[in-house]
């Protein structure tokens, strides 16, 4: 199995993972019972509809569409594919980010996204700089 297989799997599992979290969040299930009240007035959402919409187009459409892109084209492709990794690794580290510069507080999911993205991020560099095309 090859590197841009295995990445388009990752991508492709991140996106149902992004899929089933935003559908929990919009759902209100769960620990997205209630918002926390101290993130109202320092984050950009006020509630986890919002942040679920968000986190749904650009993660789960996202990885997505750069699974589909990575699984339909054809050799000569790949730095564009990894490049589109890299891209949506970095989306995930700096989201991932963003409530702790905001907050200034750390939440157990932080370092799961952020290894996550290491993960990502990882598989993109190592795509685009082995692969010739």
């Amino acid at each position: 199995m090859g590197l841009k297989t295995i990445s388009n799997l990752y991508q492709l599992l991140l996106a149902i993972g992004a899929l089933y979290v935003g559908i929990l969040m919009f759902l209100g299930s769960g620990v997205f019972a209630t918002f926390p009240p101290e993130w109202i007035g320092t984050m950009p959402f006020t509630n986890w509809s919002s942040l679920a919409i968000v986190g749904i187009i650009i993660f789960g459409i996202g990885n997505a569409f750069v699974s589909t892109y990575g699984f339909i084209t054809k050799k000569g492709t790949h730095k564009t594919f990894f490049l589109l990794t890299i891209t949506m690794g970095l989306l995930l580290f700096l989201s991932a980010l963003t409530p702790v510069l905001l907050v200034g507080e750390w939440y157990l999911p932080t370092a799961l996204f952020w290894l996550l993205s290491f993960i990502q991020l990882s598989l993109g560099l190592l795509g685009f700089v082995t692969k010739k095309s």
